[in-house]
């Protein structure tokens, strides 16, 4: 069950039963921004990768004009955001209260070090599941796993997994399939937005923003998927945005190795939420009768360490409106929670959350619809991490 109300739920309020409030009618104050194009970026030198192949283009120094056409791309962006926030102005986050048990089921949650992804390790492991921390830094993994234990008395598994790097991707899924008897949840919680319009590249010669939140977890998911068919039914959370509604996918591998797109933060972090709501979108489809199921979310905006990322200019907006209207990584985690754990949910895929419920017209991107984009985008990300059509078919079966 979940709920919203017009009072702050107290912390306790999450063990006691509620009630379903009916769903409010949205005003698209978004959407007079739809149709702002999303822009290019120019050509751009290829760089050697660090094992010498060249592939992707390399950093290069902003001249005035590239700075100061960053800047107004910026603002233009930005200038969604107000609507968006408005939207929310007179109403409480949504609690998803129900005490279903995990107990008897495994969950791997990336990037569960701090913010949502923390509280919904600590809301798993409080109904018994058991959950895997799939981190980057595994001294500060422990540490979280210990607090975990003392807080709920529950074991937590730590496993190091590098998102900007895909031989990392490929080692922790195989220890995975290799040790784990089971898998139930698997939840791409983690990503990260770039602090300024120099773009960075990973090893594996991407764009690092767009590896670390699409293509990374695309590999997990596609590695992971035998483990989740076995454990069937299980479940695949992937933690979006709706900056994804001013997403862009076209040429999506030129994206993905930062050419032809605008060089500001929220633009390169927007088309890695579009891209990853499609893949979520064509997975579900492909996979509809394996009693896997695929769904993606928007948390809200979150008081979390994500948010003081970014330009200047982003980090005064989203830090106003984080502490007028924004919500607490607690309240933030709950339609995470609830699309690892609610059984209603069961056979619920292909679909796009926000507020613990399925996301209003007016809140989804049109192009969620586009089942051809979707493919497109799904088969492009496939190839990128390594998996060809022998490998696709496979793991999902014929394509």
């Amino acid at each position: 069950m979940f709920s919203r109300s017009t009072a702050q739920p107290p912390l306790l309020s999450r063990c006691q039963t509620s009630f379903v409030a009916p769903r409010r009618q949205r005003r698209k104050l978004f959407a007079s921004w739809n149709n702002f194009p999303p822009g290019g970026g120019g050509k751009e030198r290829l760089a050697p990768r660090m094992d010498g192949a060249r592939s992707g283009p390399g950093p290069k120094e902003a001249t005035l004009l590239d700075r100061l056409r960053a800047l107004i791309a910026e603002w233009f962006f930005l200038a969604r955001i107000p609507a968006l926030a408005l939207s929310h102005l007179f109403e409480r986050p949504a609690m998803y209260l129900s005490q279903t048990s995990m107990e008897g089921k495994t969950a791997i949650i990336t990037g569960a070090t701090s913010g949502i992804g923390l509280e919904t390790a600590k809301e798993l492991a409080r109904r018994k599941a058991r959950v895997i921390l799939a981190c980057r830094n595994v001294e500060k993994a422990k540490a979280v796993a210990q607090h975990i234990h003392d807080e709920v008395k529950q074991h937590v598994v730590v496993k190091k997994l590098v998102l900007d790097s895909l031989e990392s991707v490929r080692e922790f899924c195989d220890e995975v399939n290799k040790t784990e008897d089971r898998l139930d949840v698997l939840i791409n919680n983690a990503g990260i937005i770039n602090d300024s319009t120099e773009l960075t590249y990973t090893k594996d010669g991407y764009e690092v923003c767009f590896q670390t939140n699409h293509l990374s977890p695309v590999l997990v998911t596609l590695l992971l998927l035998d483990k989740l068919k076995a454990s069937a039914p299980s479940r695949v959370v992937n933690v979006a945005s709706d900056s994804h509604l001013v997403g862009d996918v076209v040429r999506l591998e030129e994206k993905a190795r930062g050419r032809q797109t605008l060089r500001t933060p929220l633009s390169v972090y927007a088309n890695t939420k579009l891209a990853m709501c499609l893949f979520s979108v064509a997975l579900a489809e492909k996979i509809k009768d394996t009693g896997v199921t695929v769904n993606a979310l928007h948390p809200g905006l979150v008081q979390t360490p994500i948010a003081s990322h970014g330009s200047f200019l982003r980090k005064i907006l989203f830090s106003l409106m984080a502490h007028t209207k924004g919500k607490t990584a607690f309240e933030g985690a709950q339609t995470t929670i609830r699309l690892a754990v609610d059984p209603s949910l069961e056979k619920t895929s292909g679909e796009y959350f926000e507020d613990c419920a399925p996301a209003d017209e007016a809140y989804r991107n049109p192009l969620l619809m586009n089942r051809a984009l979707a493919e497109e985008v799904f088969r492009t990300s496939a190839r990128l991490v390594g998996f060809d059509h022998e490998q696709l078919h496979k793991v999902i079966g014929k394509q």
